[in-house]
């Protein structure tokens, strides 16, 4: 696999999750058992539009012959990966959000782990 497939596949997760908090920010909360109110609502909401930057990098990465391009744009994402993978590991661990909150620490640090192989193990397939 290459770097620009990673990107394709994280597309559709980073479509899916940022429509679904910058547009359905209330439904977003609830189905992972937490409290829609006010301040949840907005931070949803501009997490939601950070994931919708993060794709549109992605799909610009997919199409790039820079090497250099593809590997910055990979380094943002394993942090943004990492950060969000001990981010939602926290939460759940702190008992705040309901079963299906196990899905966001499995797949940032799937994610993570992903772009970590292709900046640290085979920077070659990039």
């Amino acid at each position: 696999m290459r770097l620009k497939h990673l990107f394709t596949i994280n597309i559709f997760f980073a479509a899916f999750f940022g429509v679904s908090c910058a547009v359905f920010a209330g439904w977003a909360l609830r189905i992972y058992g937490l409290s829609p109110d006010e301040g949840a609502l907005w931070t949803t909401r501009l997490v939601g539009g950070s994931i919708l930057g993060f794709a549109t990098l992605m799909a610009f990465g997919r199409r790039t012959e820079s090497q250099a391009a593809r590997r910055a744009i990979a380094l943002a994402l394993f942090v943004q990966d990492a950060v969000g993978f001990a981010a939602s590991l926290a939460i759940q661990l702190g008992g705040s959000s309901n079963a299906l909150g196990w899905s966001n620490p499995v797949l940032y640090g799937a994610l993570a782990l992903a772009y970590a192989y292709f900046l640290f193990i085979n920077p070659k397939a990039s």
